[in-house]
């Protein structure tokens, strides 16, 4: 699994974000579709878990969201994306640095790690 040091670098490095959300998107309609009951379940139920099993996020896990909120802002304008990109990446790095073991954020992961928004 990734560091949260290296997640942060990699958020800040100018072309990992870049390559999801470079392309002109309807970013809303993308969003509308994560509120499918399969999708939405599925994040649900990981958020949950590793609530359930992790003390509550520090420092470290607020910079990840801090910089994944601002970076996504800066690159669509779209405070709503900007939300949702932050909320993804503090459940990934919360699962990561506490070793929970999910099905769903790991290929969450996988699909920004691919240029994907997930949804």
């Amino acid at each position: 699994m990734m560091g949260l040091s290296e997640m942060l670098s990699r958020i800040n490095d100018g072309v990992f974000l870049e390559q999801v959300f470079q392309n002109n998107t309807d970013w809303d309609a993308r969003l509308d579709s994560r509120d499918c009951i399969e999708f939405a379940s599925a994040w649900s139920d990981s958020y949950e878990e590793v609530l359930a099993s992790c003390p509550p996020e520090d420092e470290s896990i607020r910079q990840v969201k801090e910089a994944a909120f601002k970076r996504v802002y800066q690159i669509t304008g779209n405070p709503d994306l900007a939300g949702y990109v932050s909320d993804d990446f503090g459940l990934i790095a919360q699962a990561f640095k506490h070793q929970v073991d999910s099905g769903f954020i790991h290929r969450l992961w996988q699909a920004y790690a691919q240029g994907a928004f997930p949804h």
